[in-house]
């Protein structure tokens, strides 16, 4: 899993039309998992948590996906890479990513609009 930083470029490949984004904040979905219990060696339930990022569209190739679109990566879908100098993040797939102008994506965006307001960032253009 790659380390998340903010301002960092995430690359996807997206079957030949690139598209560029930058991370604009690093949030964590918590959620029920299961782990062994190390004295009785039984599972049980736990709260973990998994590191995502809220990114912005910079450049694009593909025409679906327009300048300034916002979407959500798992943090464990990135790997770094070091291109022409600079250390970024590639993800080879599109559609894993979640993007919030798509239809039935209202979660997506919703959930960047809370995690803005939990920080008492009201952007207007978000």
């Amino acid at each position: 899993m790659a380390y998340l930083k903010p301002n960092m470029t995430v690359f996807m490949a997206n079957n030949g039309q690139p598209i560029y984004s930058t991370i604009d904040k690093i949030a964590f979905r918590k959620y029920w998992g299961k782990k062994r219990d190390k004295k009785t060696g039984k599972m049980k339930r736990a709260r973990r948590a998994m590191p995502y990022a809220i990114c912005s569209v910079k450049m694009s190739s593909d025409t679906d996906i327009p300048t300034g679109a916002q979407f959500t990566i798992a943090g464990y879908q990135l790997r770094n890479v070091i291109m022409k100098g600079e250390k970024i993040l590639t993800f080879d797939q599109k559609y894993v990513a979640d993007f919030a102008q798509e239809y039935g994506n209202k979660w997506v965006r919703r959930m960047i609009l809370e995690e803005f307001k939990h920080d008492g960032d009201d952007n207007e253009n978000r």
